[in-house]
């Protein structure tokens, strides 16, 4: 391969990237995605999109987790209740007034950013909280594809 086909390459997979990340643009809780409130070099971040997903019914898979501190938390906190208030689905639990799990669906909208047809499933933003001493380890999920609630419990619980 020469040095032009590698350099465009190169350039085609940054912008397939960056094209799949901001599918979950719209929502406040975004900086924590992008390392922007915790610190990159402390986040652990997956990211699966295409065919490894369809026995799922996903399109998209990401997460991050992380150790945070109480103020983190609460900033993060802040950032995906206000994310839930748009949601259609909602499930939150809380232990000692520190939310410790949040599942929250919302509908796809308008055109997908790959094509111009419209973007059909459901998005899911989800939170798992464990307290550990003074600190938190937080794991943050963002998914899309047609899978609904019922499918997501019966995956997660296996």
């Amino acid at each position: 391969m020469n040095t032009i086909t590698k350099r465009i390459t190169l350039a085609l997979w940054a912008l397939f990237a960056v094209i799949q990340l901001s599918a979950q643009t719209g929502f406040g809780i975004n900086p924590v995605f992008d390392g922007k409130l915790v610190p990159s070099s402390r986040i652990k971040e997956t990211f699966i999109d295409g065919s490894q997903l369809a026995p799922y019914k996903l399109r998209i898979f990401r997460s991050v987790k992380f150790t945070s501190t109480a103020d983190e938390l609460s900033r993060i906190q802040t950032l995906l209740l206000q994310d839930g208030k748009r949601a259609e689905d909602r499930q939150t639990e809380y232990a000692g007034g520190v939310l410790t799990y949040a599942l929250f669906r919302f509908r796809a909208e308008g055109r997908s950013i790959r094509s111009n047809v419209s973007a059909k499933g459901n998005k899911y933003l989800c939170m798992q909280v464990f307290p550990k001493g003074e600190q938190y380890d937080i794991t943050l999920v963002y998914m899309s594809g047609d899978a609904t609630l019922a499918d997501l419990k019966k995956l997660f619980s296996n």
